[in-house]
Formats: C-alpha cells, sequence, structure tokens
C-alpha cells in the first residue's frame, strides 16, 4: 500500500513510485472526477488555441492600436465620449 498525505491548500503529493509507473510530466493537467469511493485523476492534453505565429500577430496589432488610443480622465469629457461612439 502507497500513502500519500493530504496537505494545506488541499494538495496532495503523488509518490515517486506511481508518478514511474505512470510516466507523468512536470505541470502536467489532471481531470478530477468523484465516483463511488474513488478520486480519479485523467490525464488530459490541451492544445494552444493560437500558433506562436498567430500569437505575434495579434500583439502586433494590439500595439499599433494602442498607439491610436485616447487617453481621458474620468468625469464629462470621458462620459461625452462614450455617449458620442454609442449612439
Amino acid at each position: 500500500m502507497i500513502l500519500a498525505k493530504l496537505k494545506a491548500k488541499n494538495q496532495i503529493t503523488l509518490p515517486k513510485k506511481i508518478i514511474n509507473c505512470f510516466k507523468f510530466r512536470k505541470d502536467e493537467l489532471f481531470q478530477v472526477e468523484a465516483e463511488d469511493n474513488y478520486i480519479k485523476l485523467i490525464p488530459v492534453e490541451i492544445e494552444a488555441r493560437y500558433s506562436p505565429g498567430e500569437l505575434e500577430s495579434i500583439d502586433n496589432i494590439v500595439k499599433q492600436e494602442k498607439s491610436k488610443s485616447k487617453t481621458l480622465n474620468a468625469g464629462k469629457k470621458f462620459a461625452n465620449y462614450i455617449a458620442k461612439i454609442t449612439q
């Protein structure tokens, strides 16, 4: 029998023997399910939503648009600006 202890912040460290048995990697993500008297940990793979090239393009667009932005202080000027763009 292999034991693991519930620690602060509800954390459990999986024993090395278990990690080696399943070849889990650092920072691996798991789906956690409760079934009857068992806790199931199911390894999952998360696919990136955007490729590195797409992220770079998004960053460039943000930089371009940021340079065009308008700084307004809270108050009448801001309220007037919002009213103007929402008409």
